[in-house]
């Protein structure tokens, strides 16, 4: 192997070597520098964020709010709720991962708001039939984010929960929702 001694007694691999990609030897005769990264276990924090992103539930709203515009037909006046319901179904999407919660809607999906849960400093909800239901999301900046007709209401906001910061959720539980007396 071709290589030169430093004056300062390190090894290192001549120009030709390091072009070619045999730049390891001369990094692992180095040893480790002050400062540099330690083998300690890294925080909570940072584990969370280096942990890869897991979505829980990605789609549309709930197709129940489909029903009754579609029986209104029948009249000349439930064509328009009809089609209004109909287009949410085919342009609004919902992503809820470990870490954000994300709503694209509009024609072919060019409108996207997102959050993430360190952001949201209380939560509303208001169940419907079937095991739907609607959630508002209110944010340290003072924005209200809104989800409505949230399929599988009761696991997903359950989910939420465990994702915020505990004080919203113990809030949540106390007088979140609108519909409990």
């Amino acid at each position: 192997m071709n290589g030169i001694i430093t004056r300062h007694g390190r090894f290192c691999v001549s120009l030709s070597h390091k072009i070619s990609g045999n730049v390891a030897l001369h990094q692992a005769k180095r040893g480790k520098r002050k400062g540099g990264q330690s083998d300690a276990p890294a925080t909570k924090k940072a584990a969370a964020t280096l942990a890869p992103e897991e979505v829980y539930f990605e789609g549309p709203p709930a197709i129940t709010e489909t029903i009754v515009p579609t029986i209104s037909i029948l009249t000349v006046v439930g064509i328009i709720p009809a089609a209004a319901a109909w287009a949410r179904q085919a342009w609004v999407r919902y992503k809820i991962t470990n870490r954000r919660i994300r709503v694209t809607s509009g024609v072919g999906g060019n409108d996207m708001a997102e959050i993430v849960y360190p952001d949201i400093i209380e939560l509303r909800t208001v169940k419907r039939l079937f095991g739907d239901g609607d959630m508002v999301a209110f944010l340290r900046d003072g924005a209200k984010f809104e989800m409505r007709n949230i399929p599988n209401f009761d696991e997903t906001i359950e989910f939420i929960l465990d994702q915020v910061d505990d004080d919203v959720a113990k809030e949540y539980r106390k007088v979140g929702d609108v519909t409990n007396p």
